[in-house]
């Protein structure tokens, strides 16, 4: 157990990933509904390849920059990647994503995202042993998936509210 994270659910997804676009606005609205005390951090999946690091690196350049914006990013970049064919290696990708979701000052963000950030994103998803995403860590004990509800959204949803609350209850 990761006592540091107890009421934390960590996110973690990949823009490449089909799932993960499909289950996006369903996790979006979710993440605001966690209860008192507890926060949802969404975790880019880092691995250290091109591609990954310049999604996260995008990712974390529009959490700073300008939060408030970062779901219709997210959005518009799974629609850039899964709509529109883009790369995540091609910076158009991501500045097409930004632009669509009116992102304001993501430029200076994107420079000052540091390679211990995208480490750090790294680091978690081996801490929690992720192999599939979607998926949730959960109280710092627990990960799931869509995969263990054999890809029912709502099971999901409803296995996740549940295990937030097991572990409220485990405290």
């Amino acid at each position: 157990m990761q006592t540091q994270d107890a009421r934390k659910v960590f996110v973690f997804f990949s823009f490449s990933c089909p799932v993960c676009a499909t289950y996006d606005q369903v996790l979006s609205r979710w993440s605001q509904t966690m209860p008192a005390g507890w926060s949802a951090e969404f975790i880019p999946v880092a691995v250290p390849d091109k591609g990954n690091y310049m999604a996260a690196r995008a990712f974390y350049a529009v959490q700073d920059a300008d939060p408030a914006r970062l779901p219709a990013f997210m959005s518009a970049a799974y629609a850039q990647i899964h709509e529109g064919g883009m790369e995540m290696e091609n910076p158009q990708t991501w500045a097409k994503a930004v632009a669509a979701a009116k992102v304001q000052g993501f430029e200076k963000a994107w420079v000052n995202v540091t390679q211990a950030r995208l480490e750090s994103a790294f680091a978690k998803l081996l801490t929690y042993g992720v192999d599939a995403t979607p998926s949730l860590a959960i109280g710092g004990r627990y990960v799931i998936n869509p995969d263990s509800v054999m890809g029912d959204s709502g099971m999901f949803i409803q296995l996740a509210n549940g295990m937030v609350s097991k572990v409220i209850q485990n405290r």
